[in-house]
């Protein structure tokens, strides 16, 4: 038997006039302290701006959409993702939201389809429209940063590494295209993860030296992947063959030593270990940023670039923007 049905709310500037949703809308109303959804135009309809005009006139600012149609609706906002970010009429905290919300539902079709040009097309855009939002809008560091998930899932991981990694692009000066490749790799980074038994990614318990080998396999694997889709750029594979190298020349798939790993690698080690010390895992309670960040000085000595590593916790603590020039060359390595 099916249970109760759930309803979420939209943005209603996040409706395009003339556009068709692909899935039912709805209006809440509330009856005798009773709360009902009243279908307001259905999925296969055009929506007309006079019954956008309508609602406005009527200051209702929401619509509701079946919890199950949630997907369908967020490919729909994907699709028209660039003019929500440059409508002022959307509260920056709702951007955000809806910025990362379609970023997590991008990475479950990458995931369950790692080979589609397509999924691979879908992550370089939205990479690009993230990019504009950092850019241009005050405020996305904090609102961002609070989009965060700190229960880990593979794609949420993926979504909060590229989501640190452009905003710490930003901090640290980088072009657009600088920030479309280096975001666009950490975005596709755990790709090769698609080819290993979920049990061993999962395990709460120690790995296994065979378990471990596995697990490294990773990288490797992925990068094979998204060669074969021909739409990955060149520079993208810095983040997603090297995230996993340490300055110290112990990190794996190649064991690269200090210069010799691209500062996209550099950059994307310590914002994947970072995520994952900071996120719930099958194995470890979530940290704080300062615990995760101590640990990292304290018990990883080598695996970081001391230079990124030292603007990359001065980056947490600026709320993004470049602040301590001067301080910067005397700050000191313990946190």
């Amino acid at each position: 038997m099916n249970g109760p049905v759930e309803y979420i709310p939209t943005t209603l500037n996040a409706i395009r006039v003339d556009t068709v949703v692909g899935c039912d809308l709805y209006l809440q109303n509330c009856v005798n302290n009773e709360v009902r959804y009243v279908l307001y135009c259905s999925g296969t309809s055009v929506v007309k701006s006079d019954k956008i005009e309508d609602l406005q006139k009527h200051q209702i600012k929401r619509l509701f959409i079946r919890k199950e149609d949630q997907k369908i609706y967020l490919k729909y906002i994907e699709s028209s993702l660039i003019h929500i970010i440059n409508d002022d009429r959307v509260d920056i905290k709702e951007k955000a939201y809806i910025v990362y919300d379609v970023a997590k539902n991008i990475m479950v079709d990458v995931f369950e389809d790692p080979r589609s040009g397509e999924q691979v097309a879908r992550s370089k855009n939205w990479v690009s429209n993230t990019i504009d939002f950092v850019m241009k809008s005050k405020g996305a560091y904090s609102n961002m940063i609070n989009m965060i998930s700190h229960d880990y899932y593979t794609y949420t991981h993926s979504v909060n590494v590229s989501v640190l990694g452009l905003l710490f692009a930003k901090y640290l000066g980088f072009d657009g295209n600088e920030m479309q490749a280096f975001g666009t790799g950490l975005l596709l980074h755990d790709v090769g993860k698609t080819q290993v038994d979920p049990d061993i990614i999962n395990k709460k318990e120690r790995l296994n030296d065979a378990e471990f080998a596995m697990i490294k396999m990773h990288v490797e694997l992925g990068a094979d992947i998204l060669k074969q889709t021909g739409c990955v750029d060149s520079a993208s594979f810095f983040p997603i063959m090297q995230h996993h190298e340490k300055y110290s020349g112990k990190g794996y798939p190649n064991g690269l030593k200090g210069d010799a790993i691209h500062k996209y690698g550099k950059m994307a080690c310590i914002i994947d270990v970072y995520d994952a010390l900071t996120t719930k895992r099958s194995y470890a309670d979530a940290r704080k940023p300062f615990p995760a960040l101590k640990i990292m000085n304290d018990e990883m000595t080598g695996s970081f670039d001391e230079k990124y590593f030292k603007d990359f916790i001065l980056f947490l603590g600026s709320g993004g923007e470049r602040q301590y020039q001067k301080s910067k060359k005397k700050f000191p390595m313990s946190v």
